[in-house]
């Protein structure tokens, strides 16, 4: 079962993901750290595909040392991945040598732990640095920090970083990649003035969810946004969707998806078109809507209702306001409303296991009666066409 850790870069886009192993809960028998580089690599070359997983990104991947003598005989792309070379490995000659011939094939490679600062044939050949913020204190840091930078060939990779105050801190200290859950989680906002882009998307959203809004009256909003019904439009015809016929008018759209398709495609393409945050952030608000969807379908609940409150829970951190001041701003039903501020409900059930399977907390992980399969299932799909929306955007 695998989950996605995003390391961010210094745009806050995405660099690539951390694929993370966890065995069944069915199992008896403990699952060593070779046995989960293991089910990694088979899922990334047999079950999802790698990409499936991380799409054109990076792959960052966990190593032991058993695997690092055989990963030129896996057939991934070496471009592709970027090897954890674990903090307790044993350094010798012949570890040295074989990270060498790992580097000539076009693999990268990622070290971390005190240990390694004594090493000076880690440090010549790894490409990155990976730095526990927990761990040391400032003065500590300060020290750490100037010492790497000897190595012009390491880039520094923050790990747990838990805030957007954490993220600026660390990349104006000279940090390249940052890992952690800190983009998608809740922040302290001040209350200011909604821009005038957020205020226009606020409006149409306002107008897509009222289900009182006519459907003449939906179209003419809709048309009158020039650059929105293009993108709609674009996206509805795009083969990922598989619309049988060619859709040429925001009137055919409504007739053809119905007024539930085209509320929810509005409503991502409105998102994303907030011209202050970064795609990743997009990305997020999309793996949250699809994964409640999906969740919806499996246990008969309205699976629309559920494609809304994954979307809108990310609304605070999209908008930069209060989630409680927005959402009262919206035509939303009781029901909704309930579960994106309280998580209650069944649709509030559906969000806490899309924020569990967002940050690969795996105890937290179940809705209903699915078993761990199907809600693994689900994850994945969620992904795919997080990754297939986006392509298209």
């Amino acid at each position: 079962m695998i989950a996605r850790q995003p390391l961010y870069n210094c745009q806050m886009g995405v660099f690539g993901y951390e694929l993370l192993f966890r065995s069944s809960s069915e199992q008896s028998k403990p699952v060593t750290p070779g046995e989960a580089t293991a089910h990694v690599l088979t899922t990334a070359l047999l079950s999802s595909g790698l990409d499936e997983l991380v799409y054109n990104r990076m792959a960052i991947i966990n190593v032991t040392r058993a695997f690092i003598d055989v990963m030129p005989q896996v057939q991934l792309p070496p471009e592709k991945i970027m090897l954890d070379i674990p903090d307790n490995v044993r350094v010798d000659d012949a570890l040295i040598a074989s990270l060498h011939r790992l580097k000539q094939i076009g693999f990268s490679l990622s070290i971390g732990g005190f240990g390694s600062l004594r090493e000076p044939g880690l440090l010549t050949v790894a490409d990155n640095y990976r730095v526990d913020v927990k761990r040391l204190d400032v003065d500590q840091l300060d020290r750490l920090t100037k010492f790497l930078r000897r190595y012009k060939n390491l880039s520094l990779r923050a790990l747990k970083i838990e805030n957007l105050e954490e993220y600026d801190q660390y990349r104006s200290r000279g940090y390249e990649l940052f890992q952690g859950y800190f983009l998608g989680s809740p922040r302290t906002h001040k209350v200011r003035d909604l821009s005038v882009n957020k205020l226009a998307i606020m409006d149409l959203l306002a107008a897509v969810h009222n289900l009182d809004t006519p459907i003449e009256q939906l179209e003419e909003k809709i048309v009158r946004d020039v650059s929105l019904s293009f993108r709609l439009l674009k996206l509805v015809n795009a083969p990922f969707f598989g619309v049988a016929k060619e859709v040429d008018s925001v009137k055919r759209a409504i007739v053809l998806l119905g007024r539930d398709e085209v509320r929810k495609l509005v409503s991502l393409l409105a998102l994303s078109s907030i011209n202050d945050q970064p795609m990743a952030m997009i990305e997020i608000a999309l793996f949250r809507a699809r994964t409640c969807e999906l969740l919806g379908k499996r246990v008969g609940i309205s699976p629309e209702g559920c494609f809304t409150v994954g979307m809108f829970s990310a609304l605070d951190v999209l908008m930069e306001q209060p989630i409680s001041r927005i959402v009262s701003k919206l035509p939303l039903s009781a029901n909704i409303r309930t579960a994106i501020l309280d998580r209650q409900g069944v649709m509030g059930e559906a969000l806490s296991c899309a924020l569990a399977m967002e940050e690969a907390q795996w105890s937290k992980i179940h809705f209903s009666e699915l078993g761990e399969q199907d809600l693994f299932g689900i994850s994945d799909e969620a992904h795919r066409w997080t990754n297939g929306v986006v392509h298209h955007l």
